[in-house]
């Protein structure tokens, strides 16, 4: 089984444009995640996708793979699907540009699920990990997954789900992780946004509203997304964390 990591990195950002090349403690952030990616013992090759030739350079300057693709594209998911449909691979996993602090155990973790899963015909896999925070539960940038005991996913949403009328329920956190067969890229960027997707800005409810099943694991690491200026910061202090506990 061939594994291989995209890295979709884009410019354009409303609330932070250029994130991609922002230096965290010195170095680009698309190179910070490249170095987590690349140490996940699943993967064979990782490739950072972009459209931009300041992003492409400075990958190019730390010997990263590189691919460029279409500047159309709407979402990340389209860009890996341009990928897939050039260079081969059994599974491609989605790592987000503006996750510098990904744990390679949840990619790991996201591909195990996957290879586990496709025997029964399904071709996405994700993670999600228990115990959502009180700002968590309130802010609609976290996405919120309710797993079945089937191990794929019911639902996603921005709202906390579900809502607790008669017990007490450990809500999830999405991890924005994936992992996909190249078939389903394809089906992906040939079918148009569908009504709940589009009301929730979330990709992966493509797949379930045309009763398309998705795998799901449970993780325990954390990462931090670097959304805005400030997350930056944030980033830095766990980094100096971790290097003073080392």
């Amino acid at each position: 089984m061939r594994t291989m990591i995209v890295i979709p990195a884009r410019w354009a950002s409303s609330r932070f444009p250029g994130k991609a090349l922002a230096e965290i403690a010195g170095v680009p952030m698309i190179v910070r995640v490249w170095q987590r990616a690349r140490t996940a013992e699943r993967v064979d090759q990782v490739v950072v996708a972009t459209d931009d030739e300041r992003i492409a350079r400075v990958c190019e300057a730390h010997a990263i793979d590189v691919a460029m693709t279409s500047p159309e594209h709407p979402t990340g998911t389209d860009r890996l699907a341009e990928v897939a449909s050039a260079q081969r691979a059994d599974i491609y996993v989605n790592v987000q540009g503006d996750e510098p602090l990904i744990d390679p155990r949840t990619i790991d973790a996201v591909v195990d699920c996957l290879q586990g899963a496709r025997g029964a015909g399904i071709e996405v896999a994700t993670a999600f990990r228990r115990g959502a925070s009180a700002v968590q539960m309130q802010s609609p940038s976290v996405v919120h997954l309710l797993p079945g005991q089937d191990g794929c996913v019911i639902a996603f949403s921005r709202h906390p789900i579900p809502y607790c009328m008669k017990a007490a329920y450990d809500h999830t956190v999405h991890i924005g992780l994936y992992a996909y067969t190249r078939d389903a890229l394809a089906w992906f960027a040939a079918t148009p946004p569908a009504p709940v997707e589009r009301a929730e800005s979330i990709e992966p409810l493509r797949f379930l509203e045309h009763g398309r099943r998705i795998a799901c694991v449970e993780v325990h690491g954390e990462s931090i997304g670097v959304d805005e200026p400030q997350d930056v910061q944030r980033v830095e202090a766990l980094l100096a964390g971790v290097a003073a506990d080392d």
